[in-house]
């Protein structure tokens, strides 16, 4: 028999391998998710090397804060309770007179524009008319037309002339009128929006039938104004609305779109159909 073998004298070689491989373990950890994204942000910006770790390995990354932006705000105007009280001091009385001396040139004694550039006032809400004539006072909107009328208004002169065009009745109301049937195109972005270009339902913020209480009625508006106006919000040169949202969404628009949209709103058939 041979005699039974003792256990052999540790071997360091596993030890060492084992050593290396941590080693090599480290090193490839320091150079991949430290070193070469440390080397790659430092041109610009440089964020946070934690940042550039997280990023390295999938995680998330805080997002950065964006700057604040400064500047005048796009309108004067906030709908506080006082503001509201405010407007329920205005005197459709006096507001009339007012019109009859300063608006129905252009706007029409019943409140229809007597061109089609000019926008038709009769049904609007009050705070609609409030906003947009002390917009004009202000220069928060293009005043290079209704400059000359609104300077020497005083502000109870606008909560007058608010209350006198929300008192006129709304001659689209009824919408029985036969007229241009609805395009496809124009009724999909009323109602649907697109999605895929950013583009909300216009009856998201004007409501289904062209009118709703927190924003300017479309309803039976002018074409040719629609279109202006569509076109000065894509462009930027109109800048009164609050948090940009119609600039977000004209600019999304095509001309077509725009021209499209405008007759939808202008046509009394539109609303006949409802």
């Amino acid at each position: 028999m041979t005699a039974a073998r003792t256990p052999a004298a540790r071997d360091h070689r596993f030890a060492v391998w084992i050593g290396t491989s941590a080693a090599l373990l480290v090193a490839a950890v320091a150079v991949g998710f430290v070193w070469l994204p440390a080397r790659q942000a430092a041109g610009a910006g440089a964020p946070a090397l934690w940042d550039v770790i997280c990023s390295a390995i999938g995680l998330p990354v805080r997002t950065p804060q964006a700057p604040v932006q400064t500047g005048p705000p796009a309108s004067n105007v906030a709908w506080t309770a006082t503001t509201r009280q405010l407007l329920s001091e205005g005197k459709a009385a006096r507001g009339a007179a007012l019109a009859a001396a300063t608006c129905n040139n252009c706007h029409g004694a019943n409140g229809i524009g007597t061109d089609a550039i000019f926008p038709n006032l009769a049904g609007q809400s009050q705070a609609a008319i409030y906003k947009q004539l002390e917009d004009f006072r202000s220069g928060r909107r293009d005043a290079a037309v209704m400059g000359a009328y609104v300077t020497a208004l005083s502000p109870q002169d606008v909560r007058d002339l608010a209350a006198h065009y929300a008192a006129l009745p709304d001659p689209f109301a009824a919408a029985g009128a036969a007229g241009a049937p609805a395009g496809a195109a124009a009724r999909r972005l009323v109602e649907v929006g697109d999605p895929l270009r950013g583009i909300a339902a216009c009856a998201a913020c004007h409501g289904p039938l062209g009118v709703t209480a927190g924003a300017p009625g479309l309803r039976g508006q002018q074409r040719a104004y629609l279109e202006v106006q569509l076109q000065a919000l894509a462009s930027g040169s109109r800048h009164n609305d609050i948090s940009a949202q119609m600039r977000s969404v004209a600019r999304q628009l095509t001309a077509q779109e725009i021209s499209a949209l405008a007759a939808y709103y202008a046509s009394p058939g539109v609303w006949s159909d409802r």
